[in-house]
């Protein structure tokens, strides 16, 4: 899929969704923690909420592939956490180095939706670091 101008959504949406999803624990009491871990619960959450990309804006929307991408890049960027202790540092410079290339080019639906995975991961990261720090 190819986009005549920059899209605001696959970048800002999941990204958000993310960050604001990692700091819900530390805001509102009684949410479960997944295995003792601040971001299990909100990463849980993404992968359900995965499906709602069903329903995403053209060329995107309404494609299964898209859904498998991004399940698939979400668990390429938070399963390695981990072990890795630093692995959010990569996955959140890689997903800045493809958001300013990916919507120019006519990748899959799957690669696209890897890509959104990204973001969404990069902005639990985020979130989860201002959430233990500043919240």
């Amino acid at each position: 899929m190819e986009w005549e101008e920059a899209p605001l959504w696959p970048v800002a949406v999941p990204s958000l969704v993310g960050f604001s999803l990692a700091c819900l624990p530390h805001i509102v009491d009684g949410i479960p923690r997944l295995f003792d871990w601040d971001l299990a619960t909100p990463f849980a959450v993404l992968v359900v909420m995965s499906a709602l990309l069903y329903y995403a804006p053209e060329p995107a929307g309404g494609s299964k592939e898209l859904i498998a991408g991004a399940n698939a890049g979400m668990l390429l960027a938070f399963l390695p956490q981990l072990i890795f202790f630093v692995w959010f540092v990569p996955v959140i410079l890689f997903w800045i180095f493809q958001s300013m290339y990916v919507w120019r080019r006519g990748f899959p639906a799957f690669r696209v939706g890897t890509w959104i995975g990204l973001g969404a991961v990069s902005g639990l990261f985020i979130g989860g670091l201002f959430a233990h720090f500043v919240l």
